[in-house]
């Protein structure tokens, strides 16, 4: 079975990097997005730097040239990732823009926690990369002032209610695994974690292969808490 995986892997890789040159550039980051983790998994050594970035910098000047299908945090995390792995390409207009953003994002939501014109499967995401970054420069010794504030008012609005589509189901599965240290008990993340898993595979907009994915993640979640 392991061999089989390495080999799917293999193959996995080979395809994104042959249909590369025709994925639309809106879809570039996410159809990447594991990319570097499964190619060291299959040919134990980093993807391409080259390769990574170079898709993500057309992503970034096809949003600027005002692609709106290209989401703002998806490449804002993008950008992240590229400057954690030291690429010079993302240290000019890639910064400057992630820090204009940055600043956008704070200054809508400072003054209650909430940000007013944005979708919640959007305002999740957000919260959820403002609450993992150095906000100092922008709130100075209330940092942690400022990011209970966030999570106090998003935390409540990732229980499944039975209307959300799956990527909102997503954006709120993403927020909890970020912030599982900011719930009352491990008991209560792992019922909301659960359910939201359960949501997903039951949701009509998931995909047929996410649905299974999200179905081994819900067992292997149920073996472990079983295990402790």
């Amino acid at each position: 079975m392991s061999r089989q995986l390495l080999q799917q892997s293999k193959e996995w890789v080979k395809a994104i990097e042959g249909n590369i040159a025709v994925t639309p550039v809106h879809e570039l980051i996410v159809a990447l997005s594991g990319f570097d983790l499964i190619h060291r998994i299959a040919f134990r050594t980093p993807a391409s730097s080259a390769f990574i970035g170079g898709c993500y910098l057309k992503s970034f000047n096809e949003r600027m040239r005002g692609n709106m299908l290209i989401s703002d945090t998806d490449l804002y995390s993008a950008i992240s990732d590229r400057i954690q792995f030291r690429d010079k390409a993302f240290f000019d207009k890639p910064l400057q823009w992630q820090c204009l953003t940055s600043s956008e994002w704070y200054n809508e939501c400072k003054s209650t926690g909430k940000f007013l014109n944005s979708s919640l499967e959007q305002s999740l995401h957000k919260a959820r990369i403002l609450l993992d970054k150095d906000l100092f420069a922008f709130t100075g010794r209330n940092q942690e002032q400022f990011k209970r504030m966030l999570s106090d008012h998003y935390l409540p609005s990732i229980i499944v209610n039975g209307t959300e589509n799956a990527e909102t189901l997503k954006a709120k599965l993403a927020f909890l695994r970020s912030n599982r240290q900011r719930f009352n008990s491990i008991r209560q993340a792992y019922t909301i974690e659960q359910n939201l898993l359960t949501a997903l595979m039951q949701s009509a907009d998931t995909h047929q292969l996410d649905r299974i994915a999200y179905s081994l993640d819900a067992q292997f979640k149920t073996h472990l808490a079983e295990a402790m």
